[in-house]
């Protein structure tokens, strides 16, 4: 194999595709990068078992041919190098020469048949949405994500397609992200991506305008997205039914300034740490939000105006669940609707039907 290619084309490919290499690996060639010169192409995969990226893009090709390299090492050779083209040179016995400028590397690679195949989906269920469109709802819904291995089903994103109507779901079991929209595509499928393969997708597709095309299949999805590829097996059991998770009737609404919201929890806020974890205290009455947290620290008090439609109520909650969903929510003013001091509140966006969230409050201890 020998290439010539653009200097920040390869960086560039190198940097995404190493976010699927494994780290430490009982297999040295998932460790690396697998390059594949032919018709004038250059393609690049990183692929660990789980997630896999995969990109290509126009080089000059001297000799075709197929080598993977170490990821660090290459991704440190290129960046560090200093002229605007890179040559690679590799012979039989994947003895490997990388050239820019007048900087030369000579490093061992392995050789392409020890690197596992990269598995495909269906192609017959496929579906193309808009690059800005799935990163959007992602954006909505990915921070609910559940870090625990216990429920494997909630360490992803399910993504549902029913009648022209997609849907992102994403709960940790004391909180719920839900975001649905309408698309111009038909089919039917539904299926547990996970978050690592969740944010690679919108990192790739939030940078680059046109569609990205998901092929669904039993046990793999593939987004296709400009010359990138990300390839994800999908989690398999049960998730939980959100849509009975969600109360049907409340007893008290506020209309809530997100930034003043935001703001008034963050400064109560600092006098909570990881050994001191008490919950803000919220009270809703006479259109005001009282924002209260009491720790070992001391004691804090704030308030907001709001507006308020129904009894008065006081409530807790843990200040991180509240400040995520308003990060997330990226709206001026938010609905939250309570149905009382021991049930989850709902968070819907005063205008439109961008997303819905749940946070489940918290007992204090006199409760």
């Amino acid at each position: 194999m020998k290439i010539i290619c653009d200097k920040e084309k390869l960086n560039e490919a190198i940097a995404t595709v190493s976010r699927a290499v494994a780290t430490k690996s009982n297999l040295a060639a998932i460790e690396g990068i697998l390059l594949i010169a032919e018709n004038e192409t250059l393609t690049l995969t990183g692929y660990d078992f789980e997630l896999g990226i995969k990109t290509t893009f126009e080089c000059q090709v001297e000799r075709e041919g197929d080598v993977v390299l170490p990821a660090g090492l290459l991704g440190n050779i290129v960046r560090k190098a200093p002229g605007g083209e890179i040559s690679i040179e590799c012979d039989e016995k994947m003895n490997c020469l990388i050239k820019s400028g007048i900087t030369k590397y000579n490093i061992k690679g392995i050789d392409s048949s020890d690197y596992p195949d990269f598995p495909s989906a269906a192609s017959e269920n496929s579906v193309k949405i808009e690059n800005s469109l799935f990163s959007e709802m992602c954006d909505y819904v990915i921070y609910a994500v559940s870090t625990d291995e216990k429920r494997p089903a909630h360490t992803g994103v399910l993504i549902k397609l029913e009648n022209s109507h997609l849907t992102m779901v994403a709960l940790d079991g004391y909180r719920l992200a839900v975001c649905e929209r309408d698309v111009d595509f038909s089919g039917n499928f539904s299926m547990i991506v996970p978050a690592k393969a969740m944010n690679e997708v919108r990192k790739i597709a939030g940078e680059k305008d046109g569609k990205l095309t998901i092929f669904a299949s039993r046990r793999y999805v593939m987004f296709a997205a400009g010359e990138f590829i990300v390839l994800s097996r999908l989690l398999e059991g049960d998730f939980l039914d959100y849509k009975k998770a969600i109360p049907s009737s409340y007893m008290t609404k506020a209309v809530i300034n997100s930034k003043q919201f935001g703001e008034a929890v963050e400064r109560v806020s600092l006098i909570i740490t990881e050994r001191l974890r008490n919950p803000v205290k919220l009270t809703l009455s006479d259109n005001t939000l009282s924002v209260k947290c009491s720790t070992e620290l001391g004691e804090v008090y704030d308030e907001i105006p709001v507006e308020q439609d129904g009894g008065d109520l006081e409530i807790g909650f843990n200040n991180r669940y509240i400040l995520d969903a308003l990060k997330a929510a990226k709206k001026e003013e938010l609905v939250f609707d309570f149905s009382g001091p021991l049930a989850p509140c709902r968070i819907t966006p005063k205008e439109g039907e961008d997303f819905t969230y749940l946070v489940l409050p918290v007992r204090f201890k006199n409760d």
